[in-house]
């Protein structure tokens, strides 16, 4: 009975030992922990402030280009207003071209599936 006891004092120190040792780990691996967390929110920060900064640059040259356009077309209409609505009025046909071939490839499509 006694050799029972001893196998079980020393599985409950064995225990003891590997719990000992486990939070050991644990509390040397913590500091490591926090700094590969502060890294990585670190690296995510500045990557979100690269791609604000890029969508930033990509809106203001868009705003450029669309006004250079804008005032392109406002130039055309002042020294050309003839041209000016022979090609507002190509493109007006143009569009008005697209939606009729549209429509009726649309109208034919349900028509041969009904």
């Amino acid at each position: 009975m006694s050799e029972v006891k001893f196998v079980g004092d020393k599985v409950k120190a064995l225990g003891s030992d590997i719990s000992d040792t486990v939070n050991d780990l644990v509390r040397e691996a913590k500091p490591l922990l926090n700094h590969a967390s502060n890294r990585i929110t670190d690296h995510v920060s500045n990557l979100t402030h690269q791609g604000l900064d890029a969508a930033n640059k990509g809106k203001h040259a868009i705003e450029k280009r669309s006004h250079d356009l804008m005032d392109h077309a406002s130039h055309m209409i002042r020294n050309e207003p003839f041209k000016a609505v022979l090609i507002a009025a190509s493109i007006g046909a143009a569009v008005v071209a697209v939606v009729g071939m549209m429509s009726r490839s649309e109208s034919g499509h349900h028509t041969k599936s009904n």
